[in-house]
């Protein structure tokens, strides 16, 4: 699913509220923008990051594009961690 949305005068957006309601985004929440060279991922913050972060590996001999599917299998798993409220 795709959501356009505007960028204000000040360089904000709207999160579009299925996605708030899907990762369960709220208000105080932060998020990540990763930069994935010609894309950007954006990545809700674990509410436990430490206890997430020892799943995080990254192979430095990989390819750049096996290193951004790693991050982008990485990031879904900790979405879909924060959606199981876990």
């Amino acid at each position: 699913m795709a959501y356009e949305v505007k960028v204000t005068r000040q360089c904000q957006t709207t999160i579009p509220r299925a996605i708030r309601k899907k990762y369960k985004i709220d208000e105080g929440d932060s998020i990540i923008y990763v930069d994935l060279g010609d894309h950007i991922a954006i990545v809700p913050v674990p509410k436990h990051p430490i206890k997430d972060l020892k799943d995080f590996k990254i192979d430095v001999k990989q390819s750049v594009s096996e290193m951004r599917t790693e991050a982008l299998q990485t990031a879904q798993r900790l979405a879909d961690r924060k959606i199981k409220g876990d």
